[in-house]
């Protein structure tokens, strides 16, 4: 399986649009030992579904539409998963189409916009009874969250308009760095196999396809939502009802929303990266001299929005004579993990949400940060798990459990350090040391993450 997956993923990563389809489609086709594989977007206004990429034998052949009425893939486009391991035909008799393909074995699984709506389906049809359709069902689910991202960018893509080319031209230098981390990533896959806590590489890269969905998903939000208003926009200068005060509204909500678009695309490139420090080995690691309370505050900075749904305020308290020669990708990669953490598992339940971050000198002298929040914390059976990659009490959430290990081997790995749970803390209490060395004189500006 390992193998398998390792092979679609190189297939697929340097693909978009039509030529991510078809790749996907061929590549999961010969996978599955399908007789026929589709890939299908779902037409609610005339109750049918187009294909995308559709493969049949060998090769893929000319996409088909096709009315969903009586049909199986109508059970998939209502939100469930429609599996016929044999005689199908006979459980829809008015399918003509399967009737014509000679089908036996089916197997259908939805696809989801941001919304959670039904946009799409996978499809895999076969001649004879299946035989393994877990395996076939295993592989749907763990490559959906792609081909939904995809979906989902090729039709923001057909919407913009020339007013957003700017927008476009971001995306696609964000793109590149994505495509350009993505084969540092495979650089290091040996390594990863080797390591206990990566466990398998399939459930490795599955994490960070999702992982990269949901910085991505806000980006195109926020794109659809400057498109919006600034048709609304042009509508009103059309008709000659525009005021200052709807272009001042305009301006602002502009001058709100591209910070966070850069944010999150920006955001997205990290979360790659974070893999490749993770197993980075520390001789090939920049290290700089570094003011520790003007970078983590520098860093929070990029963090507010993750604040801002749940209301929470952020306190550092870190001496200022903290000039260390340290890694600054690696601390800033550790504070992101834990607030994301606190915003997703923690802040729960009604405010005031707090997160405080503490620097002091520990008895063995050193260096040590001590985070702690008040949200719901932790239960007994969490605290054992907490750093093991892919635990989550979130699975439901589509939380992957990557978080918290990847904090336990950036200090453990990059910093030389080590990390332990708070006892004394009213919800999330961690914290983690350091031995970098400590160096005078004014430090050098830090390159921001």
């Amino acid at each position: 399986m390992e193998t398998l997956l390792k092979t679609i993923i190189e297939n697929v990563s340097n693909t978009r649009g039509q030529a991510f389809f078809n790749t996907i489609t061929q590549a999961l086709h010969q996978a599955v030992k399908a007789d026929f594989t589709l890939v299908a977007r779902i037409d609610r206004v005339n109750n049918c579904a187009h294909t995308l990429a559709l493969a049949a034998g060998d090769s893929l052949v000319d996409n088909i539409s096709y009315s969903l009425v009586g049909t199986p893939c109508a059970n998939a486009a209502d939100d469930s998963i429609c599996c016929y391991p044999s005689d199908v035909c006979a459980a829809y008799p008015a399918d003509t189409l399967l009737q014509e393909m000679k089908v036996q074995g089916y197997i259908g699984t939805p696809l989801h916009s941001l919304d959670g709506t039904v946009m799409g389906i996978i499809v895999a049809m076969y001649h004879q009874p299946i035989e393994d359709e877990q395996k076939t069902l295993a592989l749907f689910k763990l490559f959906s969250g792609r081909i939904e991202a995809e979906m989902e960018r090729v039709d923001q893509e057909e919407k913009a308009l020339s007013a957003q080319q700017q927008l476009q031209k971001l995306i696609r230098e964000r793109t590149a760095h994505l495509a350009q981390a993505t084969e540092e990533l495979k650089e290091i896959q040996h390594h990863l196999i080797e390591s206990e806590k990566m466990a398998a590489l399939g459930n490795l890269v599955a994490g960070l396809a999702h992982e990269v969905n949901t910085p991505l998903g806000v980006a195109i939000t926020t794109q659809s939502l400057l498109e919006e208003q600034l048709e609304n926009l042009a509508r009103q200068f059309a008709s000659q009802e525009l005021s200052e005060q709807d272009l001042s509204d305009f301006l602002l909500l502009s001058q709100e929303a591209m910070p966070l678009l850069r944010l999150n695309l920006e955001r997205a490139v990290e979360l790659v990266q974070s893999f490749r420090r993770t197993a980075a080995d520390q001789h090939s690691s920049e290290r700089s001299l570094l003011d520790i309370a003007s970078y983590y505050q520098q860093a929070l900075l990029t963090l507010k929005p993750l604040l801002k749904p749940v209301q929470a305020e952020l306190e550092l308290d870190i001496p200022e004579d903290w000039h260390l020669e340290t890694i600054a990708g690696t601390h800033a990669q550790i504070l992101t993990n834990l607030v994301s953490n606190s915003v997703q598992h923690g802040f729960n339940g009604p405010g005031p949400h707090r997160i405080s971050i503490q620097g002091r000198r520990s008895p063995d002298g050193l260096y040590e940060i001590i985070y702690r929040d008040n949200g719901c914390g932790l239960t007994s059976e969490s605290k054992k798990h907490l750093f093991e990659p892919f635990y989550t009490t979130a699975r439901h959430k589509g939380g992957v459990g990557l978080g918290m290990s990847i904090v336990f081997n950036l200090v453990n790995q990059q910093l030389k350090g080590r990390v332990r749970l708070l006892d004394d803390a009213p919800g999330f209490g961690l914290s983690y040391s350091f031995a970098d060395l400590a160096m005078t004189g004014e430090p050098e500006r830090a390159v921001g993450t």
